[in-house]
């Protein structure tokens, strides 16, 4: 679906323009796909989702709309050099507290993952070793559509010790860039797949591993997929951020261990995931307390009785043994799609 409705975004495009620009990059906010090049955005397709917690909270706007969504990217640009030359790619503070860079930063560098493979604007699928690198890339980050090669982004990329699939064309893989991995020589590698990408996330999982060789995934960007994508995402993900989409919800949270928030959920559906979520924390009791014949989730800021306190990343949670999952709230994004 994701794919039909991008082929229609750049056929619009292409003939507002006469032809693609050489410098595009489509990413995508609230179910809407947005066009970048030269360094301004210069199309957006009408946004699906209208309220969101997590924008509310990062960009101060109740309201998502084309000129929200506009001012955003338009910030990201100015500030972080997002989709062009300028782009800043070492940073190790926290932006989302139950982020998917977050989290790999922190597997990095207390070793749970020696590998991470994300998806970058001007270099396409992107592997690297270093915790400021991974999270530079991905703090602001939504999805990947398509991207065009920016050689100041690789050059950049490569100073910080990460690597390319590609460097001539900024392919965007994740399938390819696991298997480089691998044959680089690293055993314990973590991928993010966008959530209509099923085909690779099956050939992902499908890799033959040896003994000391692990493979983590993590499913995001997952607003808008079917409930089909949804199930293959229950089956195979690790961990899996509910973002706006209402079949993540319905189907991959039952399916949970571990739920992390509550506005905008992230499912644990294997020990893996578990393993993911403890090297986050300082404390033990993810390990010890948290078992798959159980459900739990975590909220970071609501005490009440019966939770754990503990702590995430470079903040306190408070963790609750529960019936069924998922625990929801009514602050979340509307409407989910």
């Amino acid at each position: 679906m994701a794919n039909i409705k991008l082929k229609k975004f750049l056929d619009e495009l292409k003939e507002t323009n006469g032809k693609l620009p050489e410098d595009l990059h489509v990413t995508r906010k609230a179910g809407a796909f947005v066009a970048i090049s030269d360094g301004k955005v210069i199309k957006v397709s009408e946004p699906q989702i209208r309220y969101c917690p997590l924008f509310t909270m990062l960009f101060k706007e109740k309201i998502i709309n084309t000129e929200s969504i506009i001012k955003k990217f338009e910030w990201q640009i100015k500030n972080i050099g997002m989709f062009t030359c300028h782009r800043e790619l070492s940073d190790d503070k926290i932006i989302v507290p139950f982020g998917a860079s977050e989290i790999l930063m922190y597997a990095v560098n207390r070793g749970a993952i020696d590998c991470a493979v994300v998806a970058c604007e001007g270099a396409g699928t992107l592997l690297t070793p270093d915790s400021s690198l991974i999270q530079a890339v991905g703090a602001y980050m939504n999805g990947i559509f398509y991207t065009s090669l920016v050689k100041e982004i690789i050059s950049k990329i490569k100073a910080l010790g990460g690597f390319v699939l590609s460097e001539e064309k900024a392919e965007l893989d994740q399938y390819k860039g696991v298997r480089k991995a691998l044959k680089m020589g690293y055993k314990k590698i973590a991928v993010t797949v966008r959530g209509d990408e099923t085909s690779s996330l099956k050939k992902i999982r499908d890799i033959k591993l040896k003994n000391d060789e692990k493979i983590y995934i993590l499913s995001v960007c997952n607003s808008g997929i079917t409930k089909n994508q949804a199930e293959i995402v229950k089956e195979l993900a690790d961990l899996a951020w509910a973002c706006g989409s209402n079949y993540i919800r319905e189907i991959a949270g039952p399916a949970a261990i571990l739920q992390l928030g509550v506005k905008i959920p992230v499912f644990a559906l294997s020990q893996k995931g578990i393993d993911l979520i403890a090297s986050y924390s300082e404390d033990n009791i993810f390990k010890s307390k948290i078992i798959i014949a159980k459900k739990h989730y975590i909220t970071s800021n609501k005490y009440k009785s019966g939770a754990i306190k503990a702590s995430m990343g470079k903040f306190s949670v408070y963790l609750y043994e529960t019936e069924k999952l998922p625990v929801i709230s009514e602050d979340e994004p509307d409407p989910l799609i």
